[in-house]
């Protein structure tokens, strides 16, 4: 993929884990920014940053639907996940070995119900700026990121 630094999780894939690979999306995202190291308290990442928000978003659902549709909450399964790191990007590759899915039979969710389930695949397309599924095994989703940096305002000394 050409990034500058790649980490790389092997990891049980039930909900139970699912904090611990959120949690290094998150710290992943200070790298992508070119923050240095992390403050102790904050441990580097910015929820409130739309960039930390819509990845953390995006991978947690995209985490929730292998653990519940691909694996069906089976126990003993795993989970491989490659975090590449770029100037100003981030791509998350999420490998599964779970039941396959078409996603263009996928319907677009009824946003004015507010349905309680079927978001997942729409809240990622929405927040990434490109999301990949290719069926295996191993199943692969791909899901890129580019960093926005908010425009910065000039303070008058």
């Amino acid at each position: 993929m050409g990034s500058a630094s790649v980490i790389r999780l092997t990891s049980p894939c039930t909900l139970r884990h699912r904090a611990l690979a959120v949690r290094l999306v998150a710290e992943t995202c200070r790298l992508v920014r070119g923050e240095g190291t992390a403050d102790e308290q904050s441990m580097g990442y910015d929820l409130r940053d739309p960039f930390d928000a819509e990845i953390v978003s995006a991978f947690a659902e995209i985490y929730n639907n292998i653990v519940l549709h691909a694996y069906g909450r089976r126990e003993g399964e795993t989970i491989d996940i490659a975090f590449h790191i770029g100037a100003g990007m981030l791509t998350i590759e999420i490998r599964d070995t779970g039941v396959t899915f078409d996603p263009t039979l996928v319907p677009e969710p009824d946003l004015d119900a507010l349905p309680e389930g079927g978001m997942g695949l729409h809240i990622a397309r929405s927040m990434l700026d490109e999301v990949v599924y290719e069926p295996g095994p191993p199943n692969l989703w791909r899901l890129t990121k580019r960093h926005r940096p908010a425009a910065t305002s000039t303070k008058a000394s």
